[in-house]
């Protein structure tokens, strides 16, 4: 089955299940989020303390809230609503909470060792590059005449 945008593709597969699992993600990492918050606010004054964690763990904690309460109608009034769902900013929240996240987790590491902060960073752009080159296989398989 071929689709002509990426959103038209994602559309097709649009469930309240797939609905849940977005919120489900929403709360974990929000949860995460505010953890690491919680972890800063012991350690203020202290060596392993950094402004950049604090800060990205509240734009994380933030992005994620609102990226639950943006799939909560959706899930609350069902299939009749779904054309409405824009995945554009649903990818956009998605991108941006991940990015705040990792920032505050790569902070943190970063003030313990710096050497720890410089392997985390590598292998999370490694690991962003293969996750993006996965996806766009799994796409052209999907788009592909047989799928």
């Amino acid at each position: 089955m071929r689709f002509s945008d990426p959103v038209s593709h994602l559309r097709s597969h649009f469930s309240q299940e797939y609905l849940g699992q977005l919120r489900n993600t929403a709360l974990a990492a929000a949860g995460f989020s505010a953890g690491l918050i919680v972890l800063l606010a012991q350690t203020k004054g202290q060596a392993t303390y950094s402004e950049v964690s604090l800060w990205a763990a509240i734009a994380s904690l933030v992005i994620w809230l609102f990226a639950w309460q943006y799939v909560l109608p959706y899930i609350v009034h069902g299939e009749r609503t779904y054309n409405h769902f824009n995945f554009n900013l649903a990818a956009l929240l998605t991108l941006s909470g991940l990015t705040a996240l990792l920032t505050a987790v790569v902070a943190i590491v970063w003030r313990l060792s710096v050497c720890a902060g410089i392997v985390l960073t590598a292998l999370s752009g490694i690991l962003a590059i293969a996750v993006l080159f996965h996806n766009w296989a799994v796409d052209r398989h999907c788009n592909g005449s047989d799928a």
